[in-house]
């Protein structure tokens, strides 16, 4: 049935619809969305992301329970869905799935991404115990040489056997949770093993196969472009950025960002220690959506020569549909 809580996140949607096209710096009430670093430390060195190239000289940790849930206990109300990664690995955090579960409690839909190296059995069974809506599972390779070329450190015969077995269980629980994704990032070496991909994972409980485009995160890091053609160039005239008016991003020791182009937090827009809703509606975030609305961006590295602006744009159409229901 249809919710008060839908209708009034609904609203909001079109509130901020119309806020994002008329390109008002206000502050566009509640994000739908939180990316929320759970962790930035990894167990991987992949060569195409900044953390495992050794691009990010940003301190590691991992975020504590109680911010987690002081976040959660502002937001939930009002969010539709936390990503419980940015940068890092989330099953490195010893607490990954007791805030899965806080996060639940707000009736929020949970997603994350993985390596998979680290889902034992163990893991496995707290996922599906956890609730998780959505996982993506990130394999980038098809043969052992090109899947241990591009992920530094993996060993391919336990991911495939550590996927086998999720996929199993899954299948075993007769569970629809979580929507599981398998994920190839598309590059020079992996190109041809794209449809082999397709067809390997084309199997009961796999609900989507992700064909990712090669990202040069805002254009920082140029010879990432030597592993394949970049994906989501723009093909039309620029526009101000969704994300500021849509996406919270915040990283583990509280620090908000644009989004995971500022890898570095180098253009931080406050903490949320302070409250989530004081820096997404202060005066530095209102600074950057002015900025991006006006494509005076010079300034903000990591904005400056992004293209992820270009592959979503807001309608009110997709503002008012799909009326979230329980």
């Amino acid at each position: 049935m249809v919710t008060l809580r839908g209708i009034s996140n609904r609203l909001g949607m079109m509130k901020k619809y119309a806020l994002y096209t008329l390109k008002s710096g206000k502050p566009p009430i509640y994000p739908d969305r939180l990316y929320i670093e759970a962790t930035n430390t990894c167990n991987l060195n992949c060569i195409m992301c900044p953390k495992g190239r050794g691009e990010m000289e940003r301190g590691e940790g991992i975020m504590s329970l109680d911010l987690f849930k002081s976040i959660m206990d502002e937001m939930g109300p009002h969010v539709k869905a936390v990503v419980l990664h940015i940068w890092g690995e989330p099953f490195l955090d010893p607490h990954i799935f007791e805030k899965i579960r806080y996060a639940k409690k707000y009736g929020v839909k949970t997603e994350l991404s993985t390596n998979v190296m680290l889902m034992d059995e163990q893991v496995v069974d707290q996922v599906f115990e956890s609730g998780l809506d959505v996982i993506y599972l990130c394999m980038d390779g098809v043969t052992k040489e090109t899947y241990e070329k591009y992920r530094c450190g993996g060993n391919y015969e336990q991911v495939m056997e550590r996927i086998t077995h999720f996929i199993g269980q899954k299948n075993a629980r007769g569970s629809l949770k979580p929507y599981t994704n398998l994920q190839i990032v598309d590059m020079r070496s992996n190109h041809d093993e794209i449809d082999e991909f397709r067809r390997r994972w084309s199997i009961k409980g796999v609900d989507h196969i992700n064909i990712k485009a090669l990202d040069t995160w805002g254009g920082q890091i140029d010879d990432i472009k030597e592993l394949g053609e970049a994906g989501g160039e723009p093909t039309q005239e620029r526009y101000h950025c969704p994300n500021l008016w849509y996406h919270a991003h915040i990283y583990w020791d509280g620090t908000l960002v644009c989004c995971d182009r500022d890898f570095e937090a180098a253009y931080p827009l406050g903490n949320v220690k302070d409250g989530v809703m004081k820096a997404w509606n202060g005066e530095k975030m209102a600074e950057l959506r002015r900025k991006h609305c006006s494509l005076e961006l010079d300034d903000v590295p990591s904005c400056s020569n992004c293209t992820e602006w270009s592959w979503w744009k807001p309608s009110l159409f997709r503002s008012w549909g799909n009326i979230p229901r329980k």
